[in-house]
């Protein structure tokens, strides 16, 4: 499902007296194809909050790597080139401009961090703005005070999450492969080497910040995308288990009951009775 709320007020994308002001904003529920390029950016600011799946923004040739909980900006005239490749995803956004915009954004110094779970974002674009109409000043004005509480939270979470953002920034060369790459499982050695840290201060870091050992992780991995093609293809479990990068069925099988408590043809056998 997509949806945006065709407020669509381009005439004050970049000239406005307002102190903030919202353009648009809207959402793309459950897509597991998305593709959207714009080399010379958009003329205002845009935020995207992902509510669960994988988004992923290409910059300079590299990957970066969206999950459930992250939030990205993008200031006018960046470029914007981001896709949803085969994961169901649901993402919302918005769009706006005003004349202290990036005064207020200026504790935004990464392109992304993570905020966990975030219903304002959600109610702000799913919820009571489904039939806005954008002459109505009044709720222009409401719109753009629940858009400076939703930064004032964002704010919060990162100036509170310092030390952990830190700490995450330092591990996201190893967590995007492992991401975009979990059928290729790398040692320990490997991934530490990719963040520049020692294996046992990276797997201290790992554990510390993300409860789970490198290890472990693979596994959620794999088991997650076990999981959407059991639900969203008719591939068999062996053909599944090797697109995870398990050539064993058996050992693909025995993972995947261990950390979802029944086996995969159970686990479709359920959905697909459940649908």
């Amino acid at each position: 499902m997509y949806f945006y709320s065709g407020k669509l007020s381009y005439g004050k994308h970049t000239e406005t007296d307002r102190f903030i002001f919202v353009n648009d904003f809207g959402y793309c529920e459950d897509y597991s194809r998305m593709y959207t390029c714009r080399e010379n950016g958009r003329l205002d600011y845009q935020l995207i909050y992902v509510k669960h799946g994988t988004l992923i923004l290409h910059e300079q040739g590299k990957k970066l790597i969206l999950t459930s909980g992250d939030i990205c900006l993008f200031r006018p005239n960046e470029p914007q080139i981001y896709s949803i490749e085969g994961e169901n995803t649901t993402h919302y956004w918005i769009l706006f401009t005003g004349s202290e915009a990036e005064k207020i954004l200026a504790f935004f110094k990464q392109r992304s961090y993570n905020i966990g779970v975030f219903p304002e974002f959600e109610h702000f674009c799913h919820s009571i703005w489904s039939g806005f109409q954008a002459e109505q000043e009044s709720a222009e004005l409401l719109l753009d005070g629940m858009l400076l509480t939703i930064i004032a939270h964002i704010s919060q979470s990162v100036n509170q999450g310092g030390k952990r953002n830190t700490e995450l920034f330092k591990l996201r060369p190893a967590i995007e492969i492992m991401k975009s790459e979990c059928h290729i499982q790398r040692s320990n050695e490997e991934l530490a080497s990719l963040c520049g840290l020692s294996k046992f201060y990276f797997i201290k870091l790992f554990k510390k910040n993300i409860g789970l050992t490198p290890q472990e992780y693979y596994t959620k991995l794999i088991v997650d995308k076990g999981s959407n093609l059991l639900l969203n293809t008719n591939y068999s479990v062996n053909e599944i288990a090797k697109l995870c990068g398990i050539e064993d069925a058996l050992y693909f099988s025995k993972k995947f009951k261990k950390h979802m408590g029944m086996s995969p043809r159970v686990y479709r056998n359920n959905n697909t009775f459940a649908t």
